[in-house]
């Protein structure tokens, strides 16, 4: 079984979080994650890559239960293991757009902040960042991430206050681009990844784009 199964549309690939119903986080799965996003760096489909999540969640965040048992080894592998899925993620050189299907707490708006382009179902669902209100302060390449994709006031507002938005609200505080009907999220976001992916310069301006970024989360995995 696998945390994260694909399917392949016509030369985008999707990917799927899938871990109960929940889809909560946990080291082995973010291990697992971190891999295959890699193998997918080296061979990246030409239509891009869809991330979304299974049922009615995107991802709930960490497994606070496992997190609140976890030794400090365990705490250094949980930590690890974000900082290398983010890491991933936010390195894929293809077209990346997610597709957030319900809840996206915590860890979930980091993936968000890794895409090129955020579909959301509409909906009355929650969105944030509220590490603050949990007591799990941002991993280092996690923070970068916000650092660079969110702009000043509303990164304060969101990483401190841990207040959630709804996906109309997330528009106006940069977590996405665009709500759209839930029967229509997966298609419209394999469309979108399709049509940026068609950009003739799309990956060198992504390079370009997220190069500073990119640089910084080197060096923290690297020390």
């Amino acid at each position: 079984m696998t945390y994260f199964p694909t399917e392949e549309r016509e030369g985008t690939i999707i990917v799927t979080l899938t871990n109960g119903e929940r889809n909560t986080l946990h080291p082995e799965l973010l291990e697992e994650g971190a891999a295959a996003l890699q193998i997918l760096a080296k061979n990246p489909p030409e239509g891009g890559i869809v991330l979304t999540g299974s049922g009615e969640h995107f991802t709930c965040g960490m497994d606070i239960k496992i997190a609140a048992s976890l030794d400090e080894v365990g705490q250094k592998r949980a930590v690890a293991g974000i900082n290398d899925f983010a890491a991933a993620l936010h390195r894929l050189p293809c077209a990346l757009v997610c597709a957030v299907n319900g809840n996206s707490i915590g860890a979930g708006g980091i993936m968000m902040l890794c895409a090129d382009w955020i579909y959301a179902s509409a909906g009355t669902y929650k969105i944030g960042l509220p590490e603050a209100k949990a007591g799990l302060p941002f991993p280092p390449v996690a923070q970068t991430i916000l650092d660079y994709g969110l702009e000043p006031t509303w990164r304060r507002r969101l990483a401190l206050s841990s207040m959630l938005l709804t996906p109309e609200e997330a528009i106006g505080a940069g977590l996405v681009d665009a709500t759209v009907t839930h029967g229509d999220l997966i298609d419209r976001s394999v469309a979108m990844a399709k049509q940026l992916a068609a950009q003739p310069g799309f990956k060198a301006c992504k390079r370009q784009l997220r190069e500073k970024a990119n640089a910084e989360i080197d060096a923290i995995l690297d020390a």
